[in-house]
């Protein structure tokens, strides 16, 4: 079935604790990994959930609060104007809340193979919910991208569990949660050369330690990395 049920025991949880910068992101190969194991054993939705997360960096409480109207097909843009605060993780108790700061309210393109991904997805949700609502008498009709059958949206907590599934299934040994996905996207950014301001713009970050801490971190990485290629690339003509 197409809908997004799914349950499970494990805590949330929103930060990571790491021992190095590299331990608070995916590298490429394993961003690859991940995704991979996603397409070959992941559940209903998750591979629109962790394309998602990984090419637009959101919070998961941001993705799960996504309705039909957050974005634009047309322009390939995805608005971001709210989250869903469930601390009982039931999800019949949600409430809908600003963003953590005024900051974290915007609006960004997503690659068009990610958005013609989504555009497919709600299209199956909008049939879907007409058979749902002849299912459930207490449907919840409110048009949330990532729900389960009965309308309510996946939470935070979902997320988690749906990705530690997911990591076991792969060689990556760091502990990650879906907040990885908000680093790893700033490390993408960063290698792809796009300047601070408009990643730490575009993640809606409004702690600016966390993204530069991680963009100087890779620029380095890549200054050392293109000394190298020289080195390697024109080593038969140094006539040192």
């Amino acid at each position: 079935m197409f809908g997004c049920n799914y349950s499970g025991e494990n805590a949330d949880g929103r930060g990571i604790e790491n021992s190095t910068i590299e331990d608070g992101y995916l590298e490429k190969h394993e961003l690859a990994e991940f995704l991979n194991a996603v397409k070959e054993h992941g559940l209903p939705c998750d591979i629109e959930i962790f394309h998602l997360l990984a090419f637009s960096g959101m919070r998961s409480g941001e993705l799960c609060a996504l309705k039909d109207t957050d974005f634009n097909f047309e322009l390939n843009e995805l608005r971001i104007t709210k989250t869903l605060y469930n601390p009982d993780n039931n999800m019949r108790k949600y409430t809908l809340t600003p963003p953590k700061s005024t900051g974290s309210i915007r609006k960004f393109n997503v690659i068009d193979i990610v958005m013609n991904l989504l555009q497919e997805h709600i299209v199956k949700q909008r049939t879907l919910r007409l058979e749902y609502k002849k299912l459930f008498t207490d449907y919840h009709e409110n048009n949330f991208v990532f729900a389960h059958k009965n309308g309510y949206p996946l939470i935070q907590k979902n997320i988690l569990i749906r990705m530690e599934r997911i990591l076991k299934k792969t060689s990556i040994t760091k502990k990650a949660t879906p907040h990885i996905f908000r680093h790893t996207h700033i490390s993408m950014l960063t290698e792809a050369e796009v300047d601070l301001k408009t990643i730490m713009k575009r993640v809606g970050h409004d702690d600016a330690k966390t993204t530069l801490k991680i963009y100087t971190h890779v620029t380095e990485k890549m200054k050392k990395d293109a000394n190298e290629k020289i080195k390697n690339h024109f080593s038969d003509i140094l006539q040192i």
